[in-house]
């Protein structure tokens, strides 16, 4: 359960992180295609201005007294119009006059500005023109074949004048007659930020929509492993109630420790009341820890059972061999002494070593081998057998020793 917990913390930060590098690279690609369709906008609005002006309009806006006040009047209709289709916020053109001074030559109006009275008219002075404004016009040594044709766009992110603050484009201009005019088009910074604003909200929620859907799946995740938990610890307690009554281990066929420990009750009170002495060979499979993690528990499964098939090949039909847990076996030997005991567990011993299947591996076992004192209880001779396993194992393994 611990492990599968920490397998799906790893998988849920991971995807979270993912999730916000992409929510990220999202946000900056989406603000990018934002500003460039902006810029489109922006451009696509000034390259429309000269088409609702007059043809020689600007081969005659040279000063003060060359554009009459109707045709004015008309031009500002015009754009006015123009401007509020295209969702820009001004559209307006720009001349420099034989003194150096920026002049707006037409602009569109604001609806209340018609209605104070308060428009921009032919040849108003332009002081606060911008930088990049004044840049369009450096380049007049740049001819245009056609009427009209457009001159590469100069982008202004953030730009503020007296009627606001905007982002901007500028396009150079040429006449028939090729003198230079500048095409502004501007929409409110204030449009820009909310179309930024809203991005970033459509980030955060995407974010929070993925990263809700992704809780709702770990946390029915969790619950499902909850509820495999507890049906686990359910089996697994019928399993060690039926192990229990059960005398046989599901693995190697041989008797289970329940049903030794009752074998061993009887060998052992026939024993006391009778002096019918047996021999017991505790046996333990020498580094099977290793060929588990070397070759996985199949293979060691395999083992085992090629092992106990020879523990119970060996044995006789008297004898009571089972497995006593992991990798340690168990066989009582009844009727004999200590001498005929440690004979029969060399003979396992060697016929273990000899195996194919074992020898593949380098497998050997460790045994120790007792038989009974009068002195000693059960538990205590089952203590003496396992020490002789126990030096057998610490003194170089496949070996037999004899329990003192």
């Amino acid at each position: 359960m611990k492990l599968e917990t920490l397998k799906m913390i790893a998988a849920v930060a991971f995807t979270l992180s993912v999730l916000a590098i992409y929510s990220i690279w999202n946000y900056f690609y989406e603000k990018d295609r934002l500003i460039s369709q902006i810029d489109k906008q922006l451009f696509a609005a000034a390259v429309a201005v000269p088409f609702v002006l007059a043809d020689d309009f600007h081969d005659r806006a040279l000063s003060t007294s060359d554009i009459n006040k109707t045709e004015d009047n008309q031009n500002i209709k015009n754009l006015s119009n123009l401007n509020n289709r295209l969702g820009t916020k001004f559209l307006y053109t720009v001349i420099q006059d034989n003194k150096g001074t920026y002049r707006l030559t037409s602009s569109s109006a604001l609806p209340e500005e018609i209605k104070e009275g308060t428009e921009v008219h032919y040849f108003t002075a332009y002081p606060d023109a911008s930088d990049a404004l004044k840049q369009s016009f450096q380049l007049k040594t740049n001819h245009f074949n056609k009427r009209n044709e457009v001159y590469e766009p100069i982008y202004v992110p953030v730009y503020s004048d007296r009627w606001g603050t905007y982002r901007s484009v500028f396009l150079p201009m040429s006449t028939v007659k090729g003198d230079l005019y500048v095409v502004g088009a501007d929409i409110d910074i204030s449009y820009v930020d909310a179309l930024l604003n809203q991005n970033i909200l459509k980030t955060l929620l995407e974010f929070l929509l993925f990263a809700f859907g992704i809780l709702s799946i770990v946390l029915t995740y969790i619950s499902i492993l909850k509820h495999k938990q507890k049906e686990y610890q359910r089996v697994h307690q019928l399993y060690i109630d039926y192990s229990k009554r059960s005398i046989t281990d599901p693995l190697t066929q041989l008797y289970n420790r329940y049903q030794l420990d009752q074998e061993l009750h009887i060998q052992y009170k026939n024993y006391q009341e009778y002096g019918k002495s047996f021999a017991l060979l505790m046996i333990d499979l020498d580094n099977f820890k290793t060929i588990n993690d070397r070759y996985g528990h199949p293979i060691g499964d395999e083992v085992l059972k090629h092992v106990s098939k020879v523990l119970k090949d060996s044995s006789r039909s008297t004898d009571t061999v089972g497995r006593w847990g992991g990798e340690e076996f168990m066989i009582i030997y009844p009727n004999s002494d200590l001498e005929n005991g440690f004979h029969f567990a060399e003979k396992v011993r060697f016929l273990i070593e000899s195996l194919d299947h074992t020898k593949a591996y380098g497998m050997t076992i460790s045994v120790g081998v007792g038989v009974p004192h009068q002195t000693a209880n059960l538990q205590q001779f089952l203590q003496i057998v396992d020490e002789a396993l126990y030096k057998a194992k610490q003194t170089g393994r496949n070996k037999t020793v004899k329990a003192a």
